[in-house]
């Protein structure tokens, strides 16, 4: 099995699709691993060199060294750089906005595009603060397991719902506090980072997301002027998982027009 040694962790990854095509690189978030983009591998694949990888400590994924808030980041930087990834498309989940906000500030040159999927990757305000603390009061002692899917998906999918949490269990019990909150006093936003890059940047949310709702991601997507945005009908947090079709033909579309622009661009 492939793995990629890095400073402080032991990464398993996987690589599919067009060995001749440009690259994309899925990062999950804290309710999947590598195995979460079944639904995304065989139709990027038509096209793209598709890299999924488990995040220190979860899959089969080991952390050998300390795990702070920035593991996230330094990883996905580490990674791309073991694999000789020049610049991809990065596709991240949730927890992996923390990964895209750190490789950002580590290496930004290897990010082609972002599309931040029930994330808004740090971008925030004191707007986006109160809408996140009132979800957690909405949300009470169930934690966010209870509202990775949408409140309708389990009934009306219960062959898919049941894979979902199957493939969350295969995750080893976590350090604590390793997601939790930013200190109380933390007031730091990513987003001038997001702009300063220049990357073509869509958010993609679930109508029915409680964990970053579609009023909390509206509020961050206007913080990054031409970023786009999707609100998906009868989503929840997993809009990967419950959409499928609907989210890969959106996000491929969103790469070929991404991919336009740089080839104006260059012209």
């Amino acid at each position: 099995m492939p793995f990629a040694d890095l400073d402080g962790s032991r990464i398993y990854y996987e690589q599919h699709g067009n060995p001749d095509g440009d690259h994309v690189v899925f990062v999950h978030g804290a309710g999947g691993n590598s195995l979460s983009w079944w639904q995304q591998l065989p139709v990027f694949g038509e096209r793209y060199r598709c890299t999924v990888y488990d995040a220190r400590g979860w899959g089969r994924s080991l952390a050998l060294g300390e795990h702070d808030r920035g593991a996230f980041g330094r990883d996905l930087a580490g990674f791309l750089e073991h694999l000789d990834i020049d610049r991809a498309h990065v596709i991240a989940q949730s927890m992996g906005g923390r990964a895209v906000a750190g490789l950002l500030r580590l290496a930004p040159e290897r990010a082609r595009s972002l599309v931040l999927c029930g994330t808004n990757a740090g971008a925030t305000n004191d707007r986006v603060r109160e809408l996140q603390a009132a979800l957690r009061v909405e949300r009470g002692d169930g934690g966010l397991r209870a509202h990775a899917l949408a409140p309708h998906f389990p009934e009306a999918h219960p062959g898919r719902a049941l894979l979902y949490h199957q493939i969350r269990r295969l995750n080893p019990p976590r350090e604590a506090n390793v997601l939790g909150p930013p200190p109380a006093n933390y007031r730091g936003s990513t987003h001038q980072m997001l702009i300063d890059s220049g990357l073509p940047i869509t958010f993609v949310v679930g109508e029915h997301d409680r964990i970053t709702s579609p009023e909390l991601i509206r509020e961050s997507h206007s913080l990054v002027p031409g970023a786009d945005l999707l609100e998906m009908a009868g989503a929840g947090h997993s809009t990967y998982f419950e959409q499928p079709e609907v989210f890969n033909d959106y996000v491929l579309a969103f790469l070929a027009r991404a991919e336009e622009r740089e080839r104006e661009s260059a012209t």
